[in-house]
């Protein structure tokens, strides 16, 4: 009977973990997508891809080789947006993930991000407000160690794009060596 119990009691606790990292999880996308950590590793994909087939361009790889390995973005953009979530569970909690997501999802939020020169002072006020509070100092005094993090996720994830996208290349024939 207690172990009946003791199993209950630990899958609900489990169930529970796992809720709220999936809240976490969603939460924390949001955030990469309205404060453009998304786009900017959009940007940083294709830069990548873009490199990769420069370095074929003379074994004349046809069109629809590169459109069927392009295709697999989607799920490259999966690994590294779980990989930046987990990156921020290491400096903001969830009540940080939603302070934010309050800001980056807001008009002066979004004019901050996309075209900083278009701030007004009202907009100024807030964003110094939000600076302020316990969320914005976490964001000033992890900025160096989030920065290095974020490097070393785009170094391994670009390294891992590269390694793919090569050996499946290599496996229809074309190779740079």
């Amino acid at each position: 009977m207690k172990s009946i119990l003791f199993l209950c009691i630990g899958v609900f606790f489990s169930l529970n973990v796992l809720s709220q990292s999936a809240d976490y999880t969603d939460q924390a996308l949001q955030c990469l997508k309205s404060n453009g950590t998304s786009a900017y590793y959009e940007t940083i994909y294709e830069t990548c891809f873009k490199q990769i087939q420069d370095q074929y361009y003379k074994l004349n790889v046809p069109a629809t080789t590169w459109a069927s390995l392009k295709a697999e973005k989607p799920e490259a953009m999966q690994r590294v947006n779980q990989e930046l979530v987990t990156a921020y569970s290491d400096f903001f909690t969830m009540e940080d993930i939603k302070n934010m997501n309050d800001l980056y999802g807001s008009t002066t939020g979004q004019t901050m991000i996309k075209n900083p020169n278009g701030l007004t002072k009202k907009d100024k006020k807030v964003i110094d407000k939000f600076y302020k509070t316990s969320t914005g100092k976490k964001i000033v005094s992890s900025q160096s160690d989030m920065n290095e993090k974020m490097q070393v996720i785009s170094d391994f994830w670009c390294g891992d794009i590269y390694k793919k996208v090569n050996q499946k290349l290599e496996a229809q024939g074309y190779s740079i060596r």
